[in-house]
């Protein structure tokens, strides 16, 4: 009988320790999977900061285009547009329909950036929460 469980407490420990081993090895590949999944998300933060930075000037030109065609349309009253066309002043018309389609495509500009930001700020939350949720 006390070979029996000799046997028994030694198949139980190579157990123990091949689920052990196996419990161990399954972890080392999931924080593998896991730096790997961080610094994927950091190169692709990485990468939306470096758009971001080079699309600066550009988003600033279409927010300063944006305001102009605000105080520009402050300016031009119903009123006065009613009488351009009145008098067929199509060049007043004309630059009238420009501005409005550059203050259109400023604003697009300007949208296409927020989301850049967006997709920025998100990545920064989920290397944040990875933080949070190691420590």
């Amino acid at each position: 009988m006390g070979q029996r469980i000799d046997q028994f407490c030694e198949n139980l420990r190579l157990k123990l320790t091949n689920v052990d081993s196996n419990m161990n090895a399954l972890k080392a590949k999931i924080d593998s999977k896991a730096q790997g999944a961080e610094r994927d998300v950091q190169n692709h933060l990485d990468a939306v900061d470096a758009h971001i930075a080079q699309q600066r000037a550009k988003v600033a030109a279409a927010q300063a285009e944006m305001k102009n065609w605000v105080e520009e349309r402050k300016a031009t009253t119903t009123e006065k547009v009613a009488a351009w066309k009145t008098k067929l002043e199509k060049t007043k018309l004309q630059r009238r329909a420009e501005g409005a389609e550059n203050y259109a495509a400023a604003a697009l500009d300007v949208a296409i950036a927020a989301v850049d930001e967006a997709e920025q700020a998100s990545l920064e939350a989920w290397l944040a929460r990875r933080d949070a949720d190691f420590a």
